[in-house]
């Protein structure tokens, strides 16, 4: 039987810390819990809004960061690394990794946690709605054109021929040997690019808890929903926010962004804002809500607010779309309506009040046995290391 390779894990922050940044570091934690030697290189995209003279290489640096190449070349080279594992690379690391790990001798996966690779924003989502033409288009125009990128046309040009670019000297089908996806939407998706499909392997997000852990009686439950996540057009918190003015029924939300000031200016006594809270605050939030409630207009990869209330039993009522239908099965471990459809969630809400204590403790249980069985950290390792044996085999 082989050793467990040596890994290094990769990541580039993001500006606002979000579910991939505790997928990170979770992975790392667990996987050093079993045994691997595990190291970690992070980038970060800080420099983009500062005056530093490195900044006037930013565009370059898009297509490919020679100061990233060599990082992580000399990396590989100094600890002997077997597996580089790459979560995101988007924007100051660039695709160059990928180059630098396989000439240092590494095999490299890459988890694929957004749609950034087909879509300028990452979403599929522009002016409040699905949309999928720049990846049926097969070329970004579209995107261009709306500026989905940091709202530029100059910004959202250099990102979509970094994006080509790499296509054409085929980064994606030859300097990455397994590609993880956290969703059954997309594996088509990497297809569609060339990738071939046994180089695609589904794995969900995990959340690193104790397979024993209880969860409370609905009895002693608060009377409250909860929203947790970003404050952003997408994630569906004005939508949310103008139907619960409606039920007056109270709505506690947690999370930070763009329509911060939009939520502060509807707070009341029903709605309450809680703002960017810590990791203990959140779970106690879960434990003690009647319900989440997951508002998301566009296809989310694995939305994590949905894994960590499922570990603590409290019953998602979710926008429905091709990644949460997956997690939440209607009215057996959780509700689903219509995105952005008022009335259907106002529906599901009444369908959800109607329930006894005997049926939303029911209904609990079964909430938390699919997490056991899907996104707990068991079922992770046990994916995650047949990976990395193929790989340096």
């Amino acid at each position: 039987m082989n050793p467990k390779p040596t890994l290094l894990i990769l990541h580039n922050k993001y500006l606002q810390k979000g579910g991939e940044d505790t997928v990170v570091q979770n992975e790392i934690s667990i996987l050093q819990t079993n045994g691997y030697t595990v190291y970690y290189k992070e980038f970060n995209n800080q420099d983009i809004h500062s005056l530093k003279p490195g900044i006037l290489l930013m565009p370059l640096n898009f297509f490919f960061n020679i100061a990233s190449f060599f990082q992580v070349y000399f990396l590989v080279k100094k600890h002997k690394i077997q597996v580089v594992h790459v979560h995101n690379f988007f924007y100051t690391a660039s695709p160059s990794v990928f180059w630098a790990a396989k000439a240092a001798g590494a095999a490299t996966v890459m988890t694929v946690h957004n749609y950034r690779l087909f879509c300028l924003n990452g979403y599929f989502f522009k002016k409040g709605e699905t949309c999928f033409q720049c990846h049926t288009k097969k070329n970004f125009s579209t995107g261009i054109h709306e500026k989905c990128f940091r709202s530029s046309a100059i910004s959202s040009n250099v990102l979509a021929l970094s994006t080509n670019f790499h296509r054409k000297i085929h980064t994606w089908k030859n300097k990455v040997d397994q590609f993880i996806v956290i969703n059954p939407f997309m594996p088509q998706l990497l297809q569609d690019i060339g990738i071939p499909a046994k180089k695609i392997f589904v794995k969900p997000n995990f959340l690193a808890t104790q397979k024993t852990e209880s969860i409370p009686d609905y009895r002693d439950r608060d009377d409250f929903y909860l929203f947790v996540g970003r404050l952003s057009e997408e994630k569906g918190i004005r939508q949310l926010i103008l139907a619960f003015e409606k039920m007056q029924k109270k709505l506690v939300i947690a999370g930070d962004g763009d329509l911060r000031n939009f939520v502060i200016e509807h707070t009341s006594p029903t709605i309450q804002y809680k703002g960017l809270l810590p990791k203990e605050e959140i779970t106690d939030l879960y434990t003690s809500c009647k319900a989440l409630v997951f508002p998301s207009l566009w296809i989310e990869g694995m939305p994590m607010t949905i894994i960590e209330a499922q570990s603590s039993g409290a019953i998602p009522i979710v926008a429905s779309s091709v990644t949460t239908e997956k997690i939440v099965d209607h009215g057996v471990n959780g509700f689903l309506y219509t995105p952005g459809n008022e009335a259907d969630l106002l529906s599901v809400i009444d369908l959800f009040e109607s329930l006894s204590i005997e049926s939303l403790n029911t209904l609990s249980k079964n909430v938390q046995a699919h997490f056991l069985k899907t996104h707990s950290s068991e079922q992770h390792t046990k994916a995650i290391t047949a990976i990395y044996s193929k790989l340096s085999a």
